[in-house]
């Protein structure tokens, strides 16, 4: 029996969670008796947000924290606002740095109030913005520091050094991780990041199906109707990608029919997710 094959170790010296966790497993396989299995909830968090878990199949699994409880039934959606607003860099930092300073303000946060916790935002993006040149620097945050009510200094570690330099006229934006807070609702402005494998309530990590063959709770007319293409409608369910339709044209792509009934009746039916790999 092939083992679970570790394909990038993801937790720093001081045995800090950091993004990057990928796991490659046959069909069959498991990730230990001692780690958590893909079909199993914690309480405790095992891995990074966002690990990624790889069947032999090609089937993609990727590690979220419930903001809600979540039903193996439907997609879920990522629930956090953006934290960081184009905000101020507080201090300059010179090219090739990792540990950038930025003035949070009152409304930053996820409840718009400056609270942020400590490593938040990890495994989420940052964006800086340079006021001198029409140019951009993207990074993966792997740490940062508490903001108490009403906003102050937040200093952030991301993955690689700034090329640019950064000065207190420049700005920064910044998100959590798209898995940080995953809810099954009823909100079509929440992206859907993944279809839950299990029940898991709130606070909980568990994993989350991205790519792959899956069973998605379906409108009645998906697998019958000839349109092979299907989104996710505002409550994590599936409809046709149907381009007469306004609210189906404008939906999230979820993937394609992959097998329907032999009569050409809906069936489960079992659709091919395209969510993210």
């Amino acid at each position: 029996m092939l083992r679970a094959k570790h394909i990038r170790n993801a937790v720093d010296g001081n045995g800090t969670l950091l993004m990057g966790d990928v796991y490659n497993v046959g069909v069959n396989d498991l990730l230990g008796s001692d780690s958590q299995r893909y079909w199993e909830v914690s309480t405790i968090q095992k891995y990074s947000l966002g690990a990624r878990f790889i069947t032999g199949d090609g089937r993609v699994f990727k590690y979220a924290k419930a903001g809600g409880t979540l039903i193996p039934d439907t997609g879920c959606g990522s629930y956090d606002v953006q934290h960081i607003a184009f905000s101020a860099i507080a201090a300059v930092a010179a090219i090739g740095v990792k540990t950038i300073s930025i003035t949070a303000g009152a409304t930053c946060g996820a409840a718009a109030d400056g609270v942020i916790a400590k490593n938040e935002l990890v495994g989420g993006y940052v964006v800086f913005f340079t006021a001198s040149a029409a140019t951009c620097q993207r990074r993966l945050i792997l740490s940062n520091t508490a903001v108490a009510a009403g906003g102050g200094t937040l200093i952030i570690t991301i993955d690689d050094p700034i090329h640019i330099a950064l000065t207190t006229s420049d700005h920064a934006e910044c998100m959590a991780s798209p898995y940080h807070n995953v809810q099954n609702g009823a909100d079509i402005s929440k992206p859907i990041v993944g279809v839950p494998v299990c029940v898991a309530t709130v606070g909980q990590y568990c994993w989350i199906q991205t790519w792959g063959p899956c069973w998605v709770a379906p409108q009645a007319t998906v697998g019958a109707s000839g349109h092979n293409q299907v989104v996710f409608r505002h409550d994590g369910s599936l409809d046709d990608h149907d381009y007469s339709e306004v609210y189906a044209t404008y939906a999230q792509h979820a993937g394609f029919v992959l097998s329907s009934a032999a009569a050409g009746a809906q069936a489960a039916p079992f659709i091919m997710l395209q969510i993210s790999i």
